[in-house]
């Protein structure tokens, strides 16, 4: 109760110093007038009234210690003000400064007294004589109870602290909790959406094999049919074809067993046989272009189903390779033959020439 009587008296005995100091700035009269009078008056009891309540504070408890501190405080700023006041005064006189000396010196001597006061008594506060005696017990107490106090608040933090902490904690799993939630519906609907589209694709997948399959055996159908109907083509085509080499080989073999017969005739009449034989050559000739014509044509026919039927092709290309070249064989040989029946035909007509002649 004492210390807060002392803080009040402190505050209060400044802010009126203050503002007589802002009162003589401002040109108060009666400040101005009693300036020594009033900062004297206002700063010693002022000073006298903080020492007294000083001891009393200073008996009353014992960490009551830094009052004798404020008293020092106090002169001092009492000293500060008066010279403040001197200065003011000083600016305030002007030229008349001499002839009120008295007036600005006043203020700072009031205030050095002051300053004296505090010092001087505030130092007596500070020593052990003049505060509160403890006994050890009491001191054991306050340690204890300064020391259960520091508990206190500790306690008091940590509590607060593990419940900012508590409600953190709280807070987060929840979150983490909401977001799992979150997360695991979301994860059943990607995987159900997985599950459509697994089946969706299965299906597809399904119909396009079965799509597929029939396509594949339509078209194998289709092939087969067309392969069958090609051999059985290609086999009539080639029975035909053979047939008709046996035919024309025939027709070969009668001209030439003609033409032998020709020849060994020949001898009895050669110029009917030279006749005979240039016309059974040209016929020969000719049966030959049209049989090679034929094959030609036969051949043109075959190659249209080479792809079905490469080896029966082959065989007939083989084959009609051969009757080409008993073919060529024959023309080749034709020249020589007509030049044997011209040769023929000139020996005739010599021996008829050498007949008339001698008859």
């Amino acid at each position: 109760m004492i210390k807060i009587l002392f803080s009040i008296i402190w505050w209060f005995g400044f802010v009126v110093a203050i503002a007589l100091m802002i009162g003589l700035y401002a040109d108060v009269a009666f400040i101005r007038d009693n300036a020594g009078g009033l900062f004297l008056l206002v700063g010693i009891q002022h000073m006298v009234v903080l020492v007294v309540l000083g001891f009393f504070a200073i008996r009353e408890r014992a960490y009551n210690f830094e009052v004798g501190n404020r008293v020092s405080t106090m002169g001092y700023l009492h000293t500060l003000i008066g010279t403040s006041v001197a200065l003011i005064l000083t600016a305030k006189y002007g030229s008349e400064v001499i002839e009120h000396v008295e007036n600005i010196i006043a203020p700072i001597g009031s205030s050095l007294i002051t300053s004296i006061i505090g010092w001087a008594f505030g130092k007596e506060m500070e020593r052990e004589k003049y505060r509160l005696k403890v006994s050890t017990e009491e001191e054991t107490n306050n340690a204890l109870e300064f020391l259960a106090q520091k508990v206190t608040n500790s306690a008091l933090l940590i509590e607060k602290s593990s419940k900012f902490w508590a409600e953190t904690i709280d807070k987060s799993t929840h979150q983490v909790h909401n977001t799992s939630e979150q997360l695991e519906m979301e994860l059943k609907e990607t995987a159900k959406r997985s599950e459509e589209m697994n089946a969706l694709l299965s299906e597809s997948f399904d119909n396009i094999y079965k799509k597929m399959e029939h396509n594949l055996e339509g078209i194998s159908t289709v092939m087969e049919r067309d392969l069958k109907n090609t051999s059985e083509y290609s086999q009539k085509i080639i029975k035909d074809s053979l047939a008709l080499l046996e035919e024309q080989f025939k027709q070969i073999e009668q001209s030439s067993q003609l033409m032998k017969n020709q020849f060994e005739r020949s001898s009895t009449d050669a110029d009917k046989v030279f006749r005979n034989s240039i016309d059974t050559f040209d016929n020969g000739l000719n049966k030959m272009g049209d049989i090679a014509k034929e094959w030609d044509k036969h051949l043109k026919t075959m190659k249209r189903f080479s792809t079905h039927s490469d080896s029966a092709i082959d065989q007939l290309t083989h084959t009609s390779q051969k009757v080409i070249d008993e073919i060529s064989t024959i023309a080749q040989t034709l020249p020589k033959a007509g030049e044997m029946l011209t040769n023929l035909d000139d020996f005739i007509a010599n021996i008829k020439r050498k007949d008339k002649s001698s008859s």
